[in-house]
């Protein structure tokens, strides 16, 4: 699980932006946030530099695959070329890192095939009362739940959550 990630102000996860910077999070984010215990950070709206490596290497890959403009026969041919670039961009080793591109790459691939430490249950939980006709009440519709539960404080998972 990584330590911290840097979000771009997804409606998933930020349900708005405070006067101050800020941001409130949506519950089932911060529920998620509470479970794997990972900090957030958030890039400020409509600012492309805060997201600096990916601006960067936007640039990198258009100053030197695209420049001079490469003409080729068709699409399939460009992006056989831009793998090709890419493919030789994984042998070079970047000043201040250990290892190559390609190298490091295959570090983080492996760190994030590793499994999660326990599952997090994706799901909006809604304590409720089960009527006495065995019913529980969700944004207004009645389920039927089994009658053992008549009369009891339940705890309704609802799985097709909105977010």
């Amino acid at each position: 699980m990584p330590k911290s990630i840097l979000y771009d102000n997804t409606r998933i996860v930020v349900a708005g932006i405070l006067g101050d910077g800020k941001r409130q999070r949506t519950r089932a984010y911060s529920e998620l946030q509470s479970h794997y215990l990972f900090e957030d950070r958030f890039g400020r709206a409509g600012k492309g530099n805060d997201k600096g490596k990916v601006e960067g290497l936007v640039g990198y890959a258009r100053r030197n695959f695209l420049v001079p403009i490469p003409v080729f026969e068709s699409f399939e041919a460009l992006n056989d070329h831009l793998v090709a670039c890419c493919r030789r961009r994984m042998g070079d080793c970047l000043r201040g890192h250990d290892g190559t591109i390609g190298e490091r790459l295959e570090r983080d691939l492996a760190a994030l095939q590793t499994p999660l430490p326990a599952p997090y249950d994706a799901c909006e939980k809604v304590a409720t009362t089960v009527s006495s006709l065995s019913l529980v009440r969700y944004r207004l519709n009645d389920y039927s739940v089994p009658t053992t539960y008549g009369h009891r404080d339940v705890l309704y998972a609802v799985t097709s959550m909105r977010w």
